[in-house]
């Protein structure tokens, strides 16, 4: 049986017990009908939609529906009495003292057998472990958008080659810092936000959220090159040591070039007042 045969099947036993329930409500006391709408509305909830619901959506909506239902049957004293009724005649009556220690054997019963569940091993994988900043590549190959061919960008040893201007020419650098704060608001304000505190319009959408490029251990802690190879690769151009992962960070170096890029960069530790990391030198 596929999935939408199984959906449809859910859904027909679920609107049958419906209209049952909307049939028999006056036959049966609130507290059945109370109950046994619950467990169906559970039950559908639970197996009756493919792909399955995460678990903590079916949590929130279990939550939320035996609320609701505490609401409905304490709304008034008529309706209080009728659900609580059963109970309290459960646990006093005489004569329901089989069901009492059926209750008394089953809440334990029910409790080991989950338990029991959840000391299993478990067939699904273990989760790998993201690396939040993975190592870049040596180099890689930057597409520009007008050009036909790739040109080589140097991850290791390579640098903004617009960082000299800071101290070479000041107002040229002021320029540049001005070109990338345009490029970022129109590209990447949606995501990263105003402040660059990752409080986008568009942040809490996507997994994982974009970079707080304010928050210390970012930006500051990387060299420019290594932003210049997230910017331009995005999600996609991830090692696997950066999975797992569903970046829906845009392959800048299809819009942008490399001097934009370079300008964004500059922007983006001009605006946060960090210094990027100097490219250590190894001394043999």
């Amino acid at each position: 049986m596929d999935a939408n045969t199984t959906m449809l099947v859910a859904l027909g036993a679920y609107a049958f017990v419906m209209a049952v329930l909307f049939l028999i409500r006056k036959a049966v006391s609130l507290f059945w009908t109370a109950s046994i709408f619950t467990a169906s509305s559970i039950a559908y909830i639970k197996v009756g939609i493919q792909p399955p619901i995460p678990a903590f959506v079916v949590a929130l909506f279990v939550g939320t529906l035996l609320i609701c239902m505490l609401l409905y049957v304490t709304a008034s004293e008529a309706s209080r009495e009728a659900f609580f009724g059963p109970i309290v005649a459960m646990m006093v009556e005489r004569r329901l003292l089989l069901v009492r220690w059926l209750v008394l054997l089953a809440v334990p019963a029910l409790l080991a057998w989950q338990g029991y569940e959840l000391s299993l091993p478990s067939e699904a994988p273990p989760p790998r472990a993201r690396s939040v900043h993975p190592p870049p590549p040596n180099s890689i190959k930057f597409q520009r958008p007008s050009d036909a061919e790739a040109v080589t960008i140097d991850l290791i040893k390579g640098d903004n080659p617009l960082r000299p201007l800071e101290t070479e020419d000041p107002e040229q650098f002021k320029v540049k810092v001005e070109e990338g704060k345009v490029i970022y608001y129109q590209n990447c304000y949606y995501c990263h936000g105003d402040h660059l505190m990752a409080d986008g319009h568009y942040a809490q959408a996507v997994k994982p959220v974009p970079a707080d490029f304010q928050d210390p251990g970012v930006i500051a802690m990387l060299q420019e090159a290594f932003l210049f190879w997230r910017i331009a690769k995005g999600g996609p151009g991830l090692p696997s040591a950066g999975t797992p992962w569903d970046s829906s960070m845009p392959v800048w170096e299809k819009f942008l070039s490399e001097d934009e890029i370079w300008s964004v960069i500059l922007f983006l530790y001009d605006h946060t007042g960090y210094k990027p990391r100097a490219r250590e030198e190894v001394h043999h």
